[in-house]
């Protein structure tokens, strides 16, 4: 796109600090077209406006209660001259004469280019801790070093990316960034107070229109404060962005002494790479944990400034603002979990071959061990597993263990197995992906087994990866981690077959809930041990006072047909002929049921709105025809009472009905008087409640890895002939059909 004229344009309040030299620095500028600067004030009162107006500047004023990160640069834009105009702040100083030509030169990387932005560089004599971060964000696009071109086609592969990373499309910083008018006429700015910027980003990129990173335009931007005013920025910025992307930083103090350790040892490596050693090295070292330790502590409030009380809000923060205010913006579509759009659904591929090549039947491959391979302090384990979507419960669980296990010494790695082939980030951006979306392990990542090089302990964590595990070399023992019955994920079919036949390859295994291990125990004579998941308490706090009257949480999850959603809306509908006012909230499915009665249906829920959901409703369903679902268990932690389906899988590790949750028989007319049992009596209800929340918090994860340790140590002290729990013959297919798996009564 040829850009004919351009304006820079400049929201100032107060700004004179550096604005006389932001202002030379644009008039030292090299193009040969018209340039118009425009500055937007918004009630200065140190001279901005007079200096602005002596360097030549065209010069709006407005009151300081008109002004909004979002709306004032529609203002600015519509006032401007420039075919594209130019963002920067008050204190971005263009770092060469060629910054404004290296923004022209962007837009003409290709006719449909939108937004252009450029890096940001730590100002002279500023901390090295802003210089390294600096360095490192904007390597994310062309390294840091080549102009690089976004846009978002409508294949599945790259609408998959971008749901799995859509940072790197969505970034744009109108800090020093620039838009084409014709593009801001369709798509304006958000009249949002923050993040307007990557706002109008992420609709520009979904609407088709491109992007570019131009490292040539680079500005001198960053702010050096002393620690508490540092603090108290941190906390306005992850508030605002609480506020309008509904971001919710991680906190606590395991999450923050990771992160102050982890961009410690980055800094150290950026510094001694410059060729600091020594003394000066050591004080650095001690500034950037300080820094980072704040960092952290000002963003895990601000992100949570919904609970905390106007005035400590009002102290904390740099503006003084005592108010938390969500602003309600559209959703992404394309980022919306559930199928991809029928445009960008993935061509057909032989998503199958790894069980074709699991055959003819062989034993488990596994090397003779050490004798002293089950005393070793640290052992090394290798996970595989199969890909991840945000927000996976299974996979939450097993980067939960990963994390129990690191804890207690053990040294890890994961590998992700994709027999889809749609799997593309780097193992880097995997490990990323799982430390921002799930735990901060330390673990190291890959993706595909072709980095495999073997452990004491190899894991396969699903039966896709059961495949792959069992003719991997150098492991001394192999286990099999089962979450649940997989077969009956899917209707009796060639996945139930193959499902079931990763059962009988020979491994000993690590199941959830005795009533798995169970089932694999002496169903397929394999030996099992088990574990039980923790709850996440910090999350989901316990509530004893008053709720919600009358008011029905639901897992309803319709793609898991294991959780029977059917049945608790057939129960439900029941219940409403007799109480219409009873208050049903449906949650936690992508493909939204559509019951035939009045309803909320929140959808997919991040998990701090879902305690505070469940900490103000009556009675909560979380049913499970296989092991049962953690969604029970925080239910419990939150101090909901529970209705759960009777039955052995559920009995066996919550006790009888009553106790911990009330469960009811597998029938609408159960179902419906087991609800109204507990909105009837809340006396009872609450001491189920409270029964519940001891019953979790006898069960933290660090039980959980002490039972998975117990289990890996066990099998490694008897050492086994691989082909003794291994069969050559083939199960009769009409035998498995009605068979125990199904049953979910007592396996005795």
């Amino acid at each position: 796109m040829k850009i004919a004229s351009v304006t820079i344009a400049i929201p100032v309040l107060n700004g004179a600090a550096y604005l006389d030299e932001v202002l030379r620095a644009v008039g030292r500028q090299h193009v040969d077209i018209p340039v118009e600067v425009l500055i937007v004030d918004s009630g200065s009162t140190d001279g901005s406006v007079e200096i602005a107006r002596r360097l030549g500047a065209r010069v709006i004023e407005i009151p300081r209660a008109e002004f909004s990160h979002g709306g004032t640069r529609n203002l600015a834009i519509a006032e401007a001259k420039g075919d594209a105009v130019v963002f920067l702040t008050q204190d971005a100083t263009p770092a060469s004469e060629q910054w404004l030509a290296s923004m022209i030169e962007g837009f003409a990387q290709a006719d449909d280019v939108a937004l252009v932005f450029g890096p940001h560089i730590a100002r002279p004599g500023h901390s090295h801790v802003f210089a390294r971060e600096m360095r490192d964000h904007f390597r994310t696009w062309g390294g840091g070093e080549r102009i690089d071109v976004h846009r978002l086609d409508r294949s599945s592969e790259t609408i998959a990316d971008y749901r799995r990373y859509p940072y790197k499309l969505q970034f744009f910083s109108d800090v020093n960034g620039a838009v084409a008018r014709w593009a801001w006429k369709q798509i304006p700015y958000r009249e949002v107070p923050y993040a307007e910027d990557q706002l109008i980003a992420r609709e520009m990129i979904e609407a088709g229109y491109a992007k570019v990173f131009h490292p040539g335009a680079a500005v001198y931007h960053s702010h050096d404060y002393p620690p508490a005013r540092f603090l108290r920025r941190y906390f306005d910025e992850f508030r605002s962005l609480r506020e309008v992307l509904g971001h919710v930083e991680p906190f606590g103090l395991e999450h923050a002494a990771r992160t102050v350790f982890h961009q410690t040892r980055l800094d150290r490596e950026f510094m001694k790479g410059q060729g600091m050693e020594g003394l000066p090295l050591r004080r650095a070292l001690a500034r950037s944990a300080r820094h980072h330790a704040v960092r952290a502590l000002g963003s895990g409030l601000g992100a949570r400034a919904d609970r905390l009380p106007a005035p400590v809000r009002k102290a904390l923060s740099l503006d003084g603002r005592s108010t938390f205010s969500p602003v309600e913006v559209p959703a992404s579509p394309l980022l919306e979990e559930g199928p991809l759009p029928a445009s960008a659904r993935p061509r057909p591929r032989d998503y199958f071959s790894f069980v074709r090549s699991g055959f003819p039947r062989r034993p488990l491959t596994l090397e003779p061990a050490p004798g002293s391979v089950a005393e070793k302090e640290s052992l090394t384990l290798a996970w595989v597993l199969p890909p991840w979507d945000r927000g996976s419960g299974g996979h939450m669980t097993i980067f939960r263990l990963i994390r129990m296990m690191e804890q207690r010494g053990h040294r890890c790695s994961i590998f992700v197995f994709d027999p889809s082939g749609t799997e593309r980030d780097s193992g880097e951006e995997l490990r990323e992906r799982i430390r921002s979306g799930f735990v901060p392990i330390e673990a190291q990542v890959f993706n595909g087994l072709e980095y495999w090089i073997g452990a004491d302990v190899g894991i396969a964590t699903q039966w896709w990866t059961a495949y792959p595990m069992r003719d991997l070399p150098g492991c001394y023992e192999k286990l099999y981690l089962v979450q649940d019955f997989e077969p009956a994920f899917h209707a009796y079919s060639a996945e139930y077959i193959w499902a079931e036949e990763t059962y009988r390859m020979g491994y000993r295994c690590v199941a959830y809930t005795p009533w798995m291990a169970r089932i694999l125990r002496q169903d397929y004579g394999l030996e099992a041990e088990s574990f039980e998941c923790g709850t996440d308490l910090d999350v989901y706090r316990f509530q004893d006072g008053s709720r919600e009257p009358a008011t029905v949480t639901v897992y309803a999850r319709k793609e898991t047909a294991r959780r029977g959603v059917e049945l608790a809306l057939s129960g439900l509908a029941l219940l409403k002929e007799r109480r219409p006012d009873t208050r049903v909230v449906l949650f936690g499915s992508h493909d939204r049921p559509k019951p035939a009665f009045d309803h909320v249906d929140l959808g997919v829920v991040p998990p701090e709105r879902l305690a505070d959901l469940y900490r103000r409703s009556t009675v909560g369903i979380a049913f499970s025809l296989t092991t049962h679902s953690l969604v029970a268990q925080e239910m419990m932690a939150s101090g909901l009472p529970v209705v759960e389906l009777a039955g052995d899988n559920v009995s066996s590790a919550l006790g009888e009905s009553g106790e911990v949750v009330l469960q009811a028989d597998p029938d609408p007319v159960s179902v419906a008087a087991a609800i109204e049992a507990l909105v009837d009596d809340p006396a009872r209800a609450r001491a189920i409640a409270r029964r519940a929340r001891s019953f979790v918090e006898e069960r933290p994860w660090e039980r959980s890895g002490e039972q998975l340790e117990g289990a890996l140590r066990s099998f490694l002290a008897r050492p086994r002939d691989p082909a003794a729990g291994f069969s050559r013959e083939a199960p009769r297919v009409a035998a498995t059909l009605g068979g125990r798996p199904y049953d979910r009564g007592p396996h005795e």
